[in-house]
């Protein structure tokens, strides 16, 4: 059992992550580092977007800035191929 477990988390290792930022006038694409990755209490792939952020030299105000309308959790498959783990939409009027 414990093969198997170490199996499964060299390949989720090896999968490739990012953030999305769909703006208002621009796309922005921020990397993710695998350490970064972790499974939230509900057993979902998650990645904090403020470190994100943070490691590729920008801020939430940053994010502000942009008009950003929506932020995308992706995961890349072999084939380069985006698949959209979770997205929160920012364009929402209360």
């Amino acid at each position: 059992m414990t093969q198997n477990r170490t199996l499964k988390t060299e390949l989720e290792d090896a999968l490739k992550y990012g953030y999305v930022v769909e703006c208002k006038d621009k796309t922005v694409h921020l990397s993710v580092e695998a350490r970064d990755v972790f499974r939230n209490a509900d057993d979902e792939i998650d990645c904090p977007l403020d470190v994100v952020l943070r490691k590729n030299d920008y801020s939430l105000q940053d994010l502000m800035s942009w008009d950003a309308r929506e932020v995308r959790f992706i995961q890349f498959d072999d084939n380069h191929t985006e698949i959209t783990l979770n997205s929160v939409c920012l364009n929402v009027n209360l």
